[in-house]
């Protein structure tokens, strides 16, 4: 399905795009029929997502054919120009990321998250997500900072660098791969979601949203996750919250700061988790965790 922009917010060439130093910017180009665009070299890095459409990326040196989902990492002064396919026209929505913006402030961290992401994809090439969990996860941050851009509000500039961080580690961690030679499978998809619950069991989950992500139907969802983990997904996601909720049993000692830190908002529920997947309850555990051999010592409070 083609989505259908208002002629009035088409292009027939390229948006004039401001970056200040040290500073991030994100351009929603919709192109028109008959967009032309001169061969170019612009100040700062972009990391471009095609929304619609289909055309090329053309370059010194050759051309590369790019459609709708792809993305493309362009580093600044990179020789390049965007050509529409006739009859389809892209947008673009790019994130516009000035060079000092890597070394703001002397932290080299983010230089190095770009350098891993260039390093591992060539310049120009069109890339597509690992699978469609990632491709959300991505394009979601990208929506985020266009959103925070175009509404100004207090904070807005903050917001738009955080998304961009958020982006860059997600390109460094391998988001991103070659499109020609991938096809991501709904198995591969569904472990991209099991990473993300691996890394993040804390926040708030739905079984829906998860599926939604995946671009699966919750059945799908469902069917597929079990078979990647030999369980249901409340299962699997207790069992991570506990996991992190031991960790933080030990370092804060604190039952009721622990049960809402690892994801769980009803403290009765918790402890029957807890019980039913260690065989003990939190103060239980907790009591046997900071009790040396021999001694005794009153159990905490559960609050």
């Amino acid at each position: 399905m083609k989505i259908q922009i208002p002629s009035a917010a088409r292009r027939v060439s390229p948006a004039e795009v401001d970056v200040p130093a040290g500073e991030v910017r994100v351009i929603e180009s919709h192109h028109a029929a008959g967009f032309r665009m001169g061969m170019g070299q612009w100040p700062f890095h972009k990391i471009c997502w095609v929304a619609v459409g289909r055309g090329r990326l053309e370059f010194a040196g050759g051309a590369t054919a790019i459609q709708r989902n792809d993305f493309l990492l362009l580093p600044a002064g990179l020789k390049h120009r965007f050509a529409d396919e006739p009859g389809d026209p892209l947008t673009l929505v790019i994130l516009c990321v000035d060079a000092g913006y890597l070394t703001k402030g002397g932290n080299r961290e983010l230089v190095d998250l770009w350098r891993v992401a260039m390093d591992a994809q060539a310049p120009c090439r069109a890339l597509c997500a690992r699978t469609a969990f990632h491709h959300t996860a991505l394009v979601d941050r990208i929506r985020q900072a266009l959103h925070e851009q175009g509404a100004g509000r207090l904070g807005w500039r903050i917001a738009v660098q955080s998304a961009a961080n958020s982006v860059l580690i997600r390109l460094a961690r391998g988001y991103l791969v070659a499109r020609e030679s991938h096809h991501a499978t709904s198995r591969q998809t569904v472990e991209g979601a099991v990473e993300y619950i691996d890394s993040r069991p804390h926040e708030p989950m739905r079984i829906e949203d998860m599926a939604e992500r995946c671009q699966l139907s919750p059945r799908r969802f469902t069917e597929v996750f079990r078979q990647v983990t030999g369980t249901t997904f409340s299962t699997y996601l207790n069992r991570k919250r506990i996991e992190f909720a031991i960790e933080r049993l030990r370092e804060t000692g604190h039952i009721l700061y622990t049960c809402h830190e690892s994801g769980f908002n009803d403290l009765a529920y918790f402890y029957r988790v807890f019980k039913k997947q260690t065989g003990l309850t939190p103060g239980e555990f907790l009591h046997r965790s900071t009790t040396p051999r021999g001694k005794s010592k009153p159990r905490p409070s559960r609050k």
